[in-house]
């Protein structure tokens, strides 16, 4: 999961206005150059949320997002 806060409420970046709250967005919302330019855009916090998945024999490991 990717959260995304801006620092502006409305500051567009990647084709789409964020707001001055959090917001989720599923893995695949953007791609791995917009990831990248989200990242490195100042008025945005950005961050990638490991998903906690159990293995096979019920221990929970985390889930590269």
């Amino acid at each position: 999961m990717i959260r995304i806060k801006s620092k502006r409420d409305g500051f567009r970046r990647a084709g789409r206005a964020h707001p001055a709250a959090w917001t989720e967005h599923p893995d695949r919302a953007f791609t791995k150059k917009q990831l990248a330019r989200l990242k490195a855009e100042p008025m945005l916090m950005v961050e990638v949320v490991r998903d906690k998945t159990p293995d096979k024999k019920g221990k929970t490991t985390d889930k590269k997002a």
